[in-house]
Parts: C-alpha cells; sequence; structure tokens
C-alpha cells in the first residue's frame, strides 16, 4: 500500500510531497484511513507471489538434491 501510494503520487516543483518516506507514509495513512487501510491490496499480492515463491523454493530443493545425489554438493 505505502509503496504504490508512494509511486503514484504527483510531485510538483516547489510543493513538500504528501508522502515522503516509509515511516511518514504509513503515519500518515493510518492517521486518515486507519491501520486496516495499510493492508488493502495484500490478498490479490499473496495470490500472485505465492504461487511463484513455491515453483521457486520447488526447483531450489530438486535441484539440490539433484547436485548432492551426484556428488556436486555436501550436506
Amino acid at each position: 500500500m505505502v509503496k504504490t501510494r508512494m509511486q503514484k503520487q504527483v510531485v510538483r516543483e516547489g510543493h513538500t510531497p504528501k508522502y515522503s518516506g516509509l515511516f511518514q507514509s504509513c503515519a500518515v495513512i493510518a492517521k486518515e484511513e486507519g491501520p486496516a487501510a495499510l493492508w488493502k491490496g495484500i490478498t490479490p499480492r499473496l495470490l500472485r507471489i505465492m504461487p511463484g515463491q513455491a515453483i521457486t523454493f520447488m526447483t531450489y530443493e530438486f535441484a539440490s538434491g539433484q547436485l548432492t545425489k551426484y556428488g556436486f554438493l555436501t550436506k
């Protein structure tokens, strides 16, 4: 949420941006919209990231096992 807000803000020359850093952005969002607003959009993000991380983990375990099996790695 914070990253998206900071990326989408329009910064005008001579004006202070609404979001200037991680902690300041968290404080502004929590104050204006409540603490739950910091977690908006987490479900779609997790649904996108979790399968990729699972594939990465399975690939690593398979490759590590094969390399160990053939003596390229030791435990």
